[in-house]
């Protein structure tokens, strides 16, 4: 087997999508054509496959960094399309859940939409921001590129759900709010479902790149510095983050409700859903051991 045969097949055995791998094999095949020292060079044992190995990692760190920032982008989308409706919702009043079309209908997408939004800012936004804090790394450990992964893989799933849950929240009063806002919500909740698919497919295909790369994955508390003193009691850090979630939503219920008691059951449905989710999925996101 020649040594741009080995790199290659290591390429492929690393997950190397297609094209990449095209360029770099003919890119390599053109200099050892031309260099005859670099010929010499490269038919070292096992070269090939470290060099390959090497590329492997870069791009598996690098397609992971991009495919987080990605992921943000359209959770942002989404994000601005389910603030949007809720602001316009408010104005026109919050029907009762059980004054559309079906009551098991409004409770589902009410669900899908409070933990669905949760689970997407906080996976989504650690993705990224361990995107940016390790962007200048040439290549990364897989335990962290895994991390990177995960957390951006749970933000899409969840992004996903949250609008689907807006979806069904349309169509379950379809018959209660006025046409235009039922337009307004509905197509700015379907563009972003778009780009939450899109971000999706790309996300599975730069996933496929492995790296074997050696080192610790890190947590939360890296990404986090100052919440360091709560590494050793992740559940506090839960607590924490229901508390500050109930308070604000609490408030803001209050506010557009002018109602404290509406205020206070928003507002700690909101904890205890935060606390849920922190409980399933701490441990995937770096956020408990």
């Amino acid at each position: 087997m020649s040594w741009v045969e080995e790199f290659e097949q290591e390429l492929r055995r690393r997950g190397v999508r297609a094209r990449t791998r095209e360029r770099l094999v003919a890119e390599f095949s053109d200099h050892i054509a031309c260099e005859q020292e670099v010929r010499i060079e490269l038919t070292r044992l096992g070269a090939a496959r470290e060099i390959a190995g090497q590329y492997a990692e870069e791009l598996a760190s690098d397609e992971s960094r991009r495919s987080a920032l990605a992921t943000f982008a359209a959770l942002t989308v989404a994000a601005i399309a389910f603030v949007l409706g809720q602001l316009e919702l408010a104005r026109i009043g919050y029907p009762g859940f059980d004054h559309g079309a079906s009551t098991p209908l409004a409770l589902i997408a009410i669900l899908a939409i409070v933990l669905g939004a949760q689970v997407a800012l906080v996976c989504g936004t650690l993705a990224a921001w361990r995107a940016l804090r390790r962007r200048r790394e040439p290549s990364l450990p897989s335990a962290e590129i895994a991390l990177i992964r995960r957390r951006t893989r749970l933000g899409l799933a969840a992004g996903l759900t949250t609008t689907a849950g807006m979806l069904l929240y349309v169509v379950d009063f379809i018959n209660v709010l006025p046409a235009w806002w039922l337009a307004l919500s509905g197509s700015m909740t379907a563009l972003a479902s778009g780009g939450l698919v899109a971000a999706w497919r790309a996300h599975a295909r730069s996933a496929a790149t492995v790296s074997l790369a050696q080192g610790p994955a890190g947590d939360v508390f890296d990404d986090l510095p100052p919440l360091r003193a709560l590494r050793e009691h992740p559940l506090r850090l839960g607590a924490l983050a229901a508390l500050t979630l109930g308070t604000a939503t609490t408030l803001l219920a209050w506010h557009a409700e002018h109602s404290l008691a509406e205020g206070l059951e928003r507002g700690g449905f909101e904890a205890v859903a935060l606390l849920a989710c922190f409980a399933a999925l701490g441990r995937a996101i770096g956020a408990r051991r």
